[in-house]
């Protein structure tokens, strides 16, 4: 039986540094294997959606559910535990500057009890998948943008993520690796991970084969719904 694993209800997020405005009467809820799609301009800013979602901002109003409990209502080990398995691509700056691309990849995984060796080898199976002989190394600053977006997606998919939450992640990729990310993802919904998509990239937005079950986008401060 599926699990109600995400739920907003009448959710108001605040203002933040990232986006001016607050996002008023955010209601959805995503099964297991689920996607929700947001249509979203990333001139406008980036909405603190995905820090909702984890936990990591509380709501104005409303309330917000992972894994069948509001997340203040979670033990901070259950907190962190639940973390460890939720997978983010993030819009902005998303690395530790004095580490190198590969140590950033697997921090978290280590950081929550892999060991070196196997999150190194499952990194390098998710880079070969995305075509990839190595993973990168160096400093963030020396490495590309499109380096950079496709280490994002290893260290999400590393994670063997129970929530994906991808913001504007087909950014600098061509048409072959967004294909390729719609299909890793596809393959974790099959797992039971369900997933957050903030894009207005067409390649996304207009890809049937995304299948999403809830799509909506922001006007002003206002939640819509669409069809």
């Amino acid at each position: 039986m599926a699990t109600n694993q995400l739920r907003f209800e009448s959710v108001t997020l605040p203002p933040t540094s990232r986006y001016d405005q607050s996002i008023r009467e955010i209601s959805f809820s995503l099964e297991d294997g689920e996607a929700l799609l947001l249509e979203w301009r990333d001139e406008q800013g980036w909405p603190a959606l995905a820090d909702a979602a984890m936990g990591l901002l509380s709501p104005v109003a409303g309330e917000i559910m992972f894994a069948g409990r509001a997340w203040e209502e979670w033990a901070p080990d259950d907190v962190a535990t639940l973390r460890s398995r939720i997978g983010r691509v993030f819009a902005d700056h998303a690395w530790i500057s004095n580490l190198d691309i590969d140590e950033n990849i697997t921090l978290a995984q280590r950081h929550h009890g892999m060991d070196s060796v196997s999150a190194y080898a499952k990194a390098l199976e998710l880079a070969t998948y995305f075509g990839r002989a190595e993973l990168p190394s160096g400093r963030p600053a020396w490495i590309s943008r499109h380096d950079a977006e496709i280490s994002q997606w290893i260290r999400a998919l590393l994670a063997e993520p129970r929530l994906l939450i991808l913001e504007e992640p087909t950014r600098d990729v061509s048409d072959e690796e967004c294909e390729q990310l719609i299909s890793a993802v596809a393959r974790e919904r099959e797992k039971g991970a369900c997933v957050i998509w903030i894009s207005d990239d067409p390649r996304v937005q207009n890809n049937p084969s995304l299948n999403v079950q809830v799509r909506a986008k922001v006007k002003g401060d206002q939640w819509e719904s669409c069809a």
